[in-house]
């Protein structure tokens, strides 16, 4: 099973963007960081739980450096993930 990604947050600062994609593997929830439409960064986790608290931790750094909140859609075929 290959979930699609559902988009957790996104930000920006100045021409760039920053978002963070999560999906349902069947070895665990994958988290994609992508930067400017490319996936830089790739951690699996076990639970919900730890892929959540580690997006929020990025999230997190990314907003104390500056970087503004932007808002996400969820488009008609996302699933919410469970918190």
């Amino acid at each position: 099973m290959q979930d699609q990604p559902t988009t957790l947050w996104k930000v920006r600062r100045d021409t760039e963007e920053v978002s963070c994609l999560v999906r349902l593997m069947p070895y665990g929830i994958e988290v994609d960081i992508v930067r400017n439409g490319k996936v830089v960064l790739t951690r699996v986790f076990e639970t919900d739980h730890e892929a959540l608290a580690w997006a929020q931790g990025k999230r997190s750094a990314r907003e104390s450096e500056g970087w503004i909140v932007l808002p996400t859609e969820p488009a008609t075929d996302q699933r919410p993930i469970a918190n």
